[in-house]
């Protein structure tokens, strides 16, 4: 015979639930709060990191392959304000294996795999004192079309760069410092950014950074513009 639960134990169990369940519970939303908190820390440390990695090796490769024509037609290399930075460098180079006229629709260069549809190029010759910045429009073989004509004559042996645009600007409203690649759109690279303040030393050609997370954690770097040096 299955005997059931008499009334008092079912009293004395529900006042045992009534006890321990709110403690059960609290724990778990604690547990609960405390692990999102560990996660949420780990992504910001993450995000930390990306961003300082990120910007050293922009400011480290700033006006690389771009100093002998940087110096000859005094275009900048670095750009910056209080509160964004714009740094330029080249990613590859080669030379014209063809002389070319102001007018043409593209040059020739030896086969590389660096200079694909989209990516921006410098041509110039520091023998003439002619450069110009344009684009690769598209590619044949060892012919790259240009989206803009060729402004001036270039002879057999100028360089090509392959250059890449790489600026930083918070946005103070979304609290985010976002980064932008040539003609591409801002993407957030780090957020909950209530600062971000750039100082340019000419004399040493180097940078100082610093970045303020939530007015409180403060990330600060010096980078020294090594591609920037006279020599």
């Amino acid at each position: 015979m299955i005997k059931g639960f008499s009334l008092l134990e079912i009293l004395v169990v529900l006042a045992l639930m009534s006890v321990l369940l709110p403690t059960i519970i609290s724990s778990v939303v604690a547990s609960t709060r405390c692990s999102q908190k560990v996660i949420n820390n780990q992504q910001r440390m993450e995000a930390i990191f990306h961003t300082v990695d990120t910007i050293r090796s922009d400011l480290t490769k700033c006006g690389m392959r771009l100093q002998e024509a940087s110096h000859t037609f005094g275009f900048p290399m670095f750009e910056h304000s209080d509160q964004s930075l714009k740094v330029l460098y080249g990613v590859d180079q080669e030379i014209l294996t063809n002389d070319c006229c102001e007018g043409d629709k593209g040059i020739f260069i030896n086969r590389n795999d660096f200079f694909t549809k989209g990516k921006r190029v410098l041509i110039y010759d520091t023998e003439s004192g002619k450069y110009e910045f344009n684009e690769i429009k598209d590619r044949d073989g060892d012919y790259l079309i240009l989206s803009h004509i060729l402004q001036n004559n270039y002879l057999k042996n100028a360089v090509v760069v392959v250059i890449k645009e790489v600026e930083y600007k918070i946005y103070l409203k979304q609290k985010a410092l976002k980064r932008k690649v040539n003609k591409g759109y801002f993407q957030p690279l780090i957020e909950e950014v209530t600062d971000f303040h750039v100082q340019f030393y000419p004399e040493s050609s180097s940078v100082f950074y610093r970045i303020e997370i939530n007015h409180k954690e403060q990330i600060k770097g010096y980078i020294f513009l090594v591609n920037m040096v006279a020599k």
